[in-house]
């Protein structure tokens, strides 16, 4: 694996130590810089938004979270363009779910976050570290890889 598109929820879980022994495996080589780690400019939107709601211990300011992402993901830049191909991904996303037999999936819609991750993933042509339900569910219909 030469790169690896990042979900906040596996961030998430790493800052809890709730990660899956093959997610953790991942996320190391990451750090190692051993696998490039990829995430759309909505992860670090929603991990910050986590944090200043006092949900992730350990960073200290704003600045730091730049650091971080700055320092092991590369944040792709999504136009416009890409934009509008990210909400199409939310409209399949969102049918793929309301057909789901799974009762627990059926109510359930992707957020930007989720479809903007999809969409990254498709683009580099990589799987998804996430332990997201809905966004495993609707990224494997995809035939996308998701890691976790």
């Amino acid at each position: 694996m030469e790169k690896v598109v990042v979900d906040t929820y596996a961030l998430l879980a790493m800052a809890f130590g709730e990660l899956t022994e093959r997610a953790e495996r991942v996320l190391m080589a990451i750090r190692r810089g051993e696998v490039e780690g990829v995430v759309p400019p909505t992860v670090p939107y929603e991990f910050t938004v986590h944090w200043s709601r006092g949900r992730l211990p350990g960073l200290r300011s704003p600045d730091e979270i730049v650091a971080f992402f700055s320092a092991y993901f590369t944040v792709v830049d999504l136009s416009l363009r890409d934009y509008v191909e990210v909400a199409m991904v939310k409209a399949k996303g969102d049918r793929i779910l309301s057909s789901s037999e799974d009762p627990k999936l059926s109510r359930r819609r992707l957020s930007l976050v989720d479809t903007s991750v999809i969409y990254t993933a498709r683009k580099v042509k990589s799987p998804i570290i996430t332990g997201d339900l809905d966004l495993s569910h609707v990224a494997s219909s995809m035939g996308l890889e998701v890691i976790w």
